[in-house]
């Protein structure tokens, strides 16, 4: 049982960051690969925030900061954070540059980030770390090992579906359907009076947003951070999790985390060994999960759950809503 909270904790955590890219990336048609490092400033952030004052022994832990604020502040203070740091990216990236040359230069902000948190020691104790990050309400709740673990995975379910119910407001709001036309056709989309830049940036800052919020989870859970856990393997599961769930859908970007974070990664542990092959588990996970994109792409580019367009939803509409043809062939409405 502990095994499988474990499991399902870090599949919600991770369909948190995976709705996160699908903002920028199956929305906005921003080929991004900063995200798990926003995934990482926010949980240093919440880290910073949440622990106490630096100790004065000589234990080698430093860090900045040290307010030993609440998990609801530091989470907020994750996202302000990781929201801000999108601004300046995106203000400087989205101008100009566009799909693999976006890429490069969102990857180059990766390792600008990784280089700088693991030589500046006083910031979050360089390349080792922070650790001891408190866990969320731990301290209040006063509850058993076993029944904090249940606590938690409901907390990360609870976020999960609010984060969830928000985008989807936005997806079919005005403002959703505005980026996904940019998306399609930003020459469109201009030429009907709509800012490309203006609303990829929309969509990056509260992207960067989302990803703060699930690193200030995800440092709840495991109480500890450094430069090795946010390895460019995670964004490439992140990727796969929304080609796998259905680019641009959001229930499918979370189908797609629980497949790859939960059975594609996991279940591969309990595959018959290889005679003469040892430590086969991460090559064997690599390769399903590499087997399993490639499948997608060729197959079932969509996804399991592909992107709902406007147009299915027609028939709920009121018949006097909907345009007719005229006999000049103009629409005009019932």
């Amino acid at each position: 049982m502990s095994y499988f909270l474990t499991i399902c904790t870090f599949a919600v955590i991770y369909a948190i960051a995976c709705l996160a890219l699908n903002i920028r990336w199956g929305w906005g048609g921003q080929f991004d690969f900063f995200v798990y490092g926003l995934v990482a400033l926010g949980a240093y952030t919440d880290a910073v925030l949440t622990l106490p004052p630096q100790p004065k022994d000589n234990t080698g832990l430093t860090y900045i900061l040290g307010l030993r604020l609440p998990f609801v502040v530091g989470a907020i203070g994750a996202m302000a954070v990781t929201a801000a740091i999108s601004l300046i990216v995106g203000a400087i990236a989205l101008r100009q540059l566009r799909q693999i040359f976006f890429g490069i230069m969102t990857f180059a902000s990766v390792l600008i980030l990784a280089a700088v948190i693991e030589n500046a020691q006083f910031i979050v104790n360089g390349y080792t770390g922070v650790y001891g990050v408190p866990q969320p309400f731990a301290g209040v709740l006063d509850l058993s090992f076993g029944a904090y673990r249940w606590f938690f995975l409901g907390l990360c379910v609870v976020v999960l579906i609010s984060v969830y119910a928000i985008l989807q407001r936005i997806f079919w709001s005005p403002a959703g359907l505005v980026l996904r036309a940019v998306r399609e056709d930003e020459f469109a989309a201009a030429a009907f009076g709509y800012n490309p830049y203006r609303q990829r940036l929309k969509a990056y800052v509260l992207g960067g947003a989302i990803a703060g919020l699930a690193g200030s989870l995800l440092i709840g859970y495991i109480t500890a951070f450094n430069v090795d856990t946010w390895s460019p393997i995670e964004t490439v599961l992140i990727f796969a999790a929304i080609i796998t769930g259905g680019s641009g859908n959001n229930a499918g970007v979370i189908l797609g985390s629980f497949v790859i974070f939960g059975l594609i990664t996991q279940g591969t542990q309990f595959l018959p060994a290889i005679p003469g092959l040892g430590g086969q588990t991460g090559a064997v996970r690599a390769i399903a999960i590499g087997l399993l994109t490639l499948a997608f792409l060729r197959w079932r580019p969509q996804g399991l759950l592909p992107e709902r367009h406007f147009t299915v939803f027609r028939r709920r509409w009121p018949r006097s809503l909907l345009p007719t043809r005229a006999d000049n062939g103009a629409a005009t409405p019932q």
